[in-house]
């Protein structure tokens, strides 16, 4: 039993084995996940940041523009369309920008030093390039970080695009919202009158046949 013990151990010894390999190698099947699986999702929500704010465009055209127009003074009309399009227009253009535009690459300088620092012929199990020395962060950490609504990693060279994306956006919801209220209110009033006639009439119809309340 002894011997067979040291035999197994010697054949798994690994001197350049520690907790963190042993734990990336306990995480390959989720790395796998992440790589073949998961990736697909930043599409799924690009085409949702499309579609919702196409949405959103299509109801201010439809909706919005109708009631501005019958509205309010050509002067406001005309600051309208200039605004309301404009905002348009950075909206798109930075949200392009930051999902087409590279976020920047880490140094290689790092891995060089690495590999002069390990023996030859050490190399990683998951990148198939030299180990980095303990304190490293990963390479997503030296780069930004991932944004799943932009299918993209938001680093050095795109993240002014995608806060000014975030900007714009916030500003166009608060337009949509100010310019919006009137027509809000109006649609609000309306339901409640709705309401209001449809519970006079359960009352008259219960009081014609008979009952004291109204179902």
């Amino acid at each position: 039993w002894h011997y067979g013990h040291l035999c197994l151990r010697s054949l798994l010894y690994n001197s350049f084995t520690n907790g963190d390999v042993v734990l990336d190698s306990l995480f390959e099947p989720v790395y796998w996940l992440v790589d073949h699986v998961t990736r697909w999702f930043g599409v799924v929500f690009v085409a949702l940041v499309i579609g919702l704010t196409s949405s959103i465009v299509a109801i201010v055209y439809i909706c919005l523009l109708p009631l501005i127009l019958q509205t309010y003074t050509p002067a406001w009309i005309c600051w309208h369309l200039a605004y309301g399009h404009w905002n348009l227009i950075m909206i798109v253009f930075h949200y392009y920008m930051a999902i087409t535009t590279s976020p920047g690459h880490p140094p290689q300088v790092r891995h060089q030093v690495a590999a002069q620092l390990l023996p030859a012929g050490h190399w990683g199990p998951a990148t198939d390039g030299p180990w980095e020395q303990p304190g490293d962060t990963s390479e997503l950490g030296k780069l930004g970080w991932a944004a799943a609504w932009l299918n993209n990693c938001v680093g050095h060279y795109n993240h002014r695009y995608f806060f000014s994306f975030c900007l714009f956006m916030t500003m166009g919801c608060i337009y949509c919202s100010i310019s919006g209220w009137e027509m809000f209110r109006d649609a609000y009033a309306a339901i409640e009158r709705m309401k209001l006639l449809e519970k006079e009439r359960l009352q008259v119809a219960a009081n014609q046949v008979g009952h004291p309340c109204p179902p």
